[in-house]
């Protein structure tokens, strides 16, 4: 390229792999995500580095993970004195945007006004702290406190709308852009329109060996109350309405002549159970928790690749400065993953690590998760064989060599990134 790209970072909330169709899933419709990945590389084994919300966004914002930057649950605010890639690509000379659901200025966890200093250095920014349990009643503030923007209709339309206003006003300036659009959707409750209710009303919903067809989902600060099959009507047809607001953030891209000076990035901020294992929601270490999608398209693309190598959310902070020309940051601790964006095949030896109430290692097909922040195993599974994670492999004999390789690069792990050993 002549040029360094500008980048377009879109990450919807909770929306996990196991529910789209470049991911196997047979059920959901998203033909916008099916013709993107026709031109870009989709990424098979992506992970989350923490499965909830606040976490996720500090180690996306700074390459590091949760223990390293403090922000270890939900409702925690991002350090005062974190830098994040809008600090380096402010200096790197873009013009840094964010647009959407913030989650990251500290409690209370609302639908509120994020003061400018804890933005994460985002030159411009229009969006929110946290959760509008209602799609259709939500606000989003810029520059005034005191006066929020109602988003009209619901609230993926609207944001999308304010997204592309923000799109335009990116074109005019002579410094590339890095703009980052966070949705709410398809964060429960989900309450999409009924047009992309349609495509789920007469198909079986519940394919998958480990789904529970007695799941039940009861929220009632959310006046949520169905059962499994509704929750998924639901949850699908707002992944189905989110397909349709990313395309129209690509034709504003092609309508403004920037699609082939744009690196363009979709995934998620971690996956949603519903009801497989029983479970709803997120927090775990099963792989419709922790498996995100992650689809890139960098300028010229014209082929589609896969890339099966494990990466996590530590390498986005390298990846966007590696593209803005910026020099390694030493505090960062992931990998650049341009070398497989652009299809040189490189391979990663390092394990990923995912953090919360549990501690989770993947280092090729194999995956251990421990009984809270130990190093008590509590799960072994095999991707190969094991899609749905049904074959529990601790303790078994056969395994007991991969299982203390985990066990000892975990402890490795632990002891460089938190300072101090693992029991």
């Amino acid at each position: 390229m002549d040029k360094r790209p500008n980048i377009l970072f879109v990450f919807p909330d909770q929306l996990g792999a196991r529910w789209l169709p470049m991911y196997g899933n047979t059920v959901v419709k998203a033909p916008t995500l099916e013709r993107f990945a026709e031109t870009s590389t989709v990424f098979s084994r992506a992970m989350t580095t923490s499965p909830v919300c606040t976490p996720y966004r500090g180690c996306l914002l700074t390459g590091r993970y949760p223990s390293q930057t403090g922000v270890l649950e939900n409702g925690q605010a991002l350090p005062d004195d974190a830098i994040t890639f809008a600090h380096l690509l402010n200096d790197a000379g873009y013009d840094t945007h964010y647009v959407g659901k913030w989650h990251l200025s500290g409690d209370p966890q609302q639908n509120r006004w994020v003061p400018p200093e804890k933005r994460g250095g985002f030159q411009q920014f229009i969006g929110w702290e946290s959760h509008h349990v209602d799609h259709h009643a939500g606000l989003i503030w810029e520059n005034n406190p005191d006066t929020p923007i109602e988003m009209i209709g619901h609230e993926t339309d609207s944001l999308t709308d304010l997204a592309i206003k923000q799109l335009h006003t990116a074109s005019q300036s002579e410094n590339p852009f890095c703009m980052v659009v966070s949705y709410q959707a398809p964060h429960p409750p989900c309450s999409p329109p009924d047009e992309y209710l349609e495509h789920y009303q007469a198909v079986d919903l519940l394919p998958e060996p480990t789904a529970d067809k007695s799941a039940y989902y009861n929220r009632p600060e959310w006046d949520a109350d169905y059962d499994v099959e509704t929750f998924r009507r639901l949850y699908y047809g707002e992944i189905t309405q989110m397909d349709y607001a990313f395309g129209q953030l690509l034709d504003t891209l092609d309508d403004l002549n920037l699609t082939d000076n744009t690196l363009v990035i979709f995934t998620s901020d971690h996956g949603e159970m519903a009801g497989n294992h029983g479970l709803f929601g997120k927090g775990v270490m099963y792989a419709e928790a922790l498996h995100v999608p992650l689809i890139i398209h960098y300028p010229g693309q014209t082929q589609p690749q896969e890339c099966d190598e494990a990466v996590s959310t530590v390498d986005f902070l390298p990846t966007l400065i590696d593209y803005a020309g910026y020099e390694p940051y030493q505090h960062m601790e992931g990998d650049s993953l341009r070398p497989h964006i652009e299809g040189s095949n490189a391979e990663s030896i390092r394990p990923q690590i995912s953090e919360y109430h549990n501690f989770c290692i993947v280092m090729g097909s194999m995956k251990l998760f421990t009984d809270g922040r130990t190093c008590k195993p509590l799960a072994l599974f095999d991707a190969r064989d094991d899609f749905y994670e049904m074959n529990n492999l601790v303790n078994k004999p056969e395994y007991a060599n991969v299982q203390v390789d985990l066990l000892d690069r975990l402890k490795n792990w632990h002891k460089r990134v938190i300072g101090e050993p693992i029991t």
